[in-house]
């Protein structure tokens, strides 16, 4: 069989590509919603896709699997194991639920379906088989990563701890279930280093069950029961606020194309970014974007934190105005319209902005603090907003500081005082620059500490350890 990996650096989330050689017909897994990478690797291989399949309903990105049945004459396949998707009705007789034990044959090759649960209880994994009738390989989704397994508290209600163990019991069975498969099986992950569908996976971008039996924690510890819910309950960190949307929209079932904005000199942009519908995400340098912004714009700079700020920060009805280099405007685009991001009313480059009127900028801007400066204003009533994730937190963090990650902010507002000045932090400043923007568009006074946690703490300041108050432990 011929296998291709299509893989995202943003979202740190691989699709799968398996075809046959003598039909030429090919089945992709876990397909985003910019399905013509899919369509164009499949192209270049000689292959044409007559099926797909999701292994769970995705948290962290918008599935392609509508778009492939509705648009492109393309079979699908769902588990049957979970409630279908709402879309599923409108294609009668274009798609089918399968389960565990189930296969999927696309010309000579043959797919097995293994119900794994844990991350959600309708995850799937699919078993490529040889000729021979042997597992060469297994598609595991978010169900097991390079040296990693897959969370189990994104399939569960927030707060619900029955819920979250069941989950975890489930994916124990799930692993033990791999006990009698041969060291020589691939595994063929869903997500790489950096993805939060999983703790902390390793930066292999495929494994082994020789390698997994070596190297994974949690898989190691399956056969105890106490060890494994140990591992992989603890240390969790929050997941982005924009998980919810996304998981929502997957059930819909999102459809719409990947079109670019059109682009708008600086006047027109500056009068469009006036109009309440319209948001800023502008993906200058922080230090650019200090020197002058307009108001309510949303500071996200094309890195590894561009998905989960962007699509935290967006909320229903939004439609983006963005400010990027050309170069980068489909990336942009693409990564926005993965998380669930539909609507764009324009774009501009840097430099067309630095012809907008200073007057159009935001009056009060957001000012960098040092340690020392930040000392003083915390000594006078200012309070410490800590964006980092929990196990950071626990680690050491700023007197009195709220836990706050920065990808989690618009479902911690509550928690923000709005009669103090508020200082942000991170590691380095750079996840705090981003909720500042963000904490500044909804109407907060907030600073960003320069340097973050380590220049406080390398001048001996005072700091903090443990738990955020809410938990027993990260």
């Amino acid at each position: 069989m011929l296998l291709r990996r299509i893989h995202d650096e943003s979202l740190s989330q691989a699709a799968y590509l398996v075809g046959c050689p003598a039909s030429r017909e090919a089945i992709v897994f876990d397909c985003a919603r910019d399905v013509d990478r899919a369509l164009k690797v499949a192209e270049q291989a000689g292959l044409r896709i007559v099926a797909a399949a999701d292994t769970h309903v995705h948290a962290d990105f918008v599935s392609g699997l509508r778009a492939l049945v509705e648009r492109h004459g393309v079979h699908g396949y769902l588990s049957r194991e979970g409630a279908a998707p709402a879309w599923v009705g409108a294609c009668p007789g274009r798609t089918t639920a399968v389960g565990d034990g189930d296969e999927i044959r696309i010309g000579g090759v043959r797919v097995r379906v293994l119900h794994t649960p844990g991350h959600t209880c309708e995850s799937l994994s699919f078993e490529l088989i040889d000729a021979e009738g042997a597992v060469r390989a297994i598609l595991t989704g978010d169900f097991l990563f390079a040296g990693e397994v897959g969370r189990p508290d994104l399939g569960a209600r927030s707060g619900d701890r029955v819920e979250l163990e069941r989950n975890a019991r489930e994916l124990q069975q799930a692993l033990r279930r791999l006990a009698d498969m041969p060291d020589e099986v691939r595994i063929l992950p869903g997500h790489t280093a950096g993805s939060l569908c999983g703790r902390s996976i390793c930066a292999l971008p495929q494994s082994s069950l020789r390698i997994e039996r070596q190297i994974n924690g949690s898989l190691r510890a399956a056969d105890d029961d106490g060890a494994f819910m140990d591992k992989v309950l603890r240390g969790l960190p929050d997941p982005p606020a924009y998980f919810v949307r996304v998981k929502r929209r997957n059930l819909e079932g999102a459809s719409g194309e990947l079109r670019l904005p059109e682009r708008l000199d600086a006047e027109r942009f500056m009068h469009a970014a006036a109009e309440p519908a319209n948001v800023v995400i502008d993906c200058r340098a922080w230090s650019r974007f200090c020197e002058g912004f307009l108001p309510g714009s949303i500071s996200a700079p094309l890195d590894r934190h561009f998905a989960n700020a962007a699509g935290s920060y967006l909320e229903q009805g939004d439609a983006v105005l963005l400010v990027c280099e050309e170069r980068e405007l489909e990336k942009a685009v693409r990564i926005l319209f993965r998380v669930g991001i539909d609507e764009f009313a324009g774009w501009t480059t840097p430099a067309e902005f630095d012809a907008i009127p200073e007057e159009a900028f935001d009056a009060d801007g957001i000012e960098e603090i040092g340690a020392t400066e930040a000392h003083r204003r915390w000594s006078s009533g200012a309070a410490f907003i800590d964006v980092r994730l929990c196990g950071e937190f626990e680690a050491g963090h700023l007197p009195d500081a709220i836990f706050a990650p920065f990808s989690q902010l618009p479902h911690r507002l509550a928690e923000l005082p709005k009669d103090r000045e508020l200082i942000a932090y991170c590691r380095s400043g750079g996840r705090s620059a981003r909720a500042c923007a963000y904490l500044k568009r909804r109407g907060y006074r907030v600073s960003n500490l320069r340097g973050g946690y380590w220049p406080w703490a390398g001048r001996g300041l005072p700091v903090e350890c443990g738990a955020p108050a809410d938990r027993a432990q990260c």
